[in-house]
């Protein structure tokens, strides 16, 4: 969807977002400086569409821009509108989603249904690589899309994703270079690892919604009870298969966690 979405606002021209939109009479857009680069390399002073070739009616530059927004916002009411109703589009690619005790950090408590997990009481004796209190989530996922949501609550620093079967779950360096695509939540703000990008969190992010295409190679994160999107990683390539990835926040010492739990398979 979102994919759909970015490849239909990118220039065929210079391949990047559209700038300055121009909606030729054949539908096609293009970059209003890019289409006149065009035109002056080909020393046509007619307007002939890159893409079909056909020669097309030159309205003023003004007519152009408002014919490209009224085309871009008819091609994309539906998928606006389902960005509204993710979770309802996602249903289909759920999946049972649990939690695999073989890799939980010592210093995670789990529930009995492995959907659940915190940090028990802590005393503060621990190396930096122990403090890590991560657990990976069954099943693998080799391909395919897969969808599952993530009941954050009142923790206040998480980290949730994926990772490939193989990773170090133990390494301080949970970037894609070392198998880890995921965001994470600290001091009020959303970090996406790629490139440490900041997002702000809403107040209301209580459940995270997670939508992974193995095929595109693209996990999307949602606010689910606000219907919106928080971040997308588009370059998920992996020749493992890839598993669901927590990790919750240390406690104070002395004191026992917040609770992560992830939402049972809806029926």
């Amino acid at each position: 969807m979102a994919q759909k979405l970015q490849a239909e606002l990118t220039c065929p021209i210079c391949l990047d977002f559209l700038s300055g939109p121009i909606s030729l009479s054949c539908a096609h857009i293009f970059c209003f400086d890019c289409l006149q680069n065009w035109m002056l390399e080909t020393h046509d002073l007619k307007v002939m569409c890159p893409l079909c070739r056909v020669i097309v009616e030159t309205p003023s530059l003004e007519e152009w821009q408002v014919r490209a927004i009224a085309l871009i916002a008819k091609q994309h009411d539906s998928v606006f509108e389902k960005t509204l109703h993710v979770r309802n589009e996602l249903q289909r690619y759920w999946e049972d989603v649990t939690l695999d005790a073989a890799t939980a950090s010592s210093h995670l408590v789990l529930s009995n249904d492995l959907r659940s997990a915190q940090c028990g009481t802590i005393h503060y004796e621990l190396t930096k690589d122990s403090r890590l209190t991560c657990v990976l989530g069954t099943p693998c996922f080799p391909s395919g899309q897969h969808y599952w949501e993530v009941k954050v609550g009142e923790v206040k620093s998480w980290s949730l994703g994926i990772c490939t079967e193989l990773a170090d779950i133990k390494s301080s360096d949970l970037s894609p270079e070392h198998g880890f695509w995921i965001i994470s939540k600290e001091a009020g703000a959303i970090h996406a690892n790629a490139n440490l990008e900041r997002i702000p969190a809403s107040p209301g992010l209580h459940c995270v919604g997670i939508f992974l295409d193995v095929d595109l190679e693209e996990i999307q994160f949602f606010d689910v009870e606000n219907n919106a999107h928080i971040y997308t990683h588009d370059s998920v390539s992996s020749l493992e298969p890839l598993r669901p990835f927590f990790c919750l926040e240390l406690p104070r010492e002395g004191e026992s966690g917040t609770v992560l739990t992830i939402s049972p398979l809806r029926k």
